[in-house]
This record gives structure tokens, C-alpha cells and sequence, in this order.
């Protein structure tokens, strides 16, 4: 059987916390409840909870594709590379 080598263990703990942000967000915002979604409204506090969650999830993206250049995955596209360093400055 074949090791799991650094880079996988790292895109996997970045894929859960991926998960774990968006799990969070959804349940928030009660997008799988039975309630009027059309009727939602948020506190300040579930709202900055909101956005972090989603920050948390979009920090954990990039993370993945430096991991995959790292690791030999290729080089970022100049298009997306260019997005991740305008998302950084903002």
C-alpha cells in the first residue's frame, strides 16, 4: 500500500476545513430547514459569523491550490493567480 504523502494529508485537512465553513454557513443560515428562507433575518452576530465562515472557506481554497503548485500540481492559471493576489490586498 502506497504512503499518503504531505501535500494530500494537507489539501485533505483543507478540504474539511472547507467543509466544516460551509456546514456552518448552511446551517446558519437555515438553507436546509423548513423555514421561509425568503424571510430570513440575520443578527449582526450570525452575520459576521457568516462571513467568517465564508472567508475560512475561501482562505482554505487558495491554500489548496499553493499546496498543488507546491507539489508539483502545475502552475496556478495567470487569471486566477491574478484574482488570489487582488483577494489578498483587499
Amino acid at each position: 500500500m502506497a504512503s499518503v504523502s504531505p501535500p494530500t494529508r494537507q489539501t485533505s485537512a483543507e478540504v474539511c476545513v472547507i467543509l466544516d465553513a460551509l456546514t456552518a454557513l448552511s446551517h446558519d443560515l437555515s438553507c436546509r430547514g423548513n423555514g421561509k428562507v425568503d424571510e430570513l433575518v440575520l443578527s449582526a452576530g450570525k452575520t459576521r459569523e457568516a462571513c467568517a465562515a465564508i472567508d475560512n472557506a475561501v482562505a482554505a481554497l487558495k491554500e489548496i491550490l499553493r499546496i498543488s503548485v507546491a507539489a508539483g500540481g502545475g502552475p496556478i492559471p495567470a487569471a486566477v493567480a491574478h484574482r488570489l493576489d487582488e483577494a489578498d490586498s483587499a
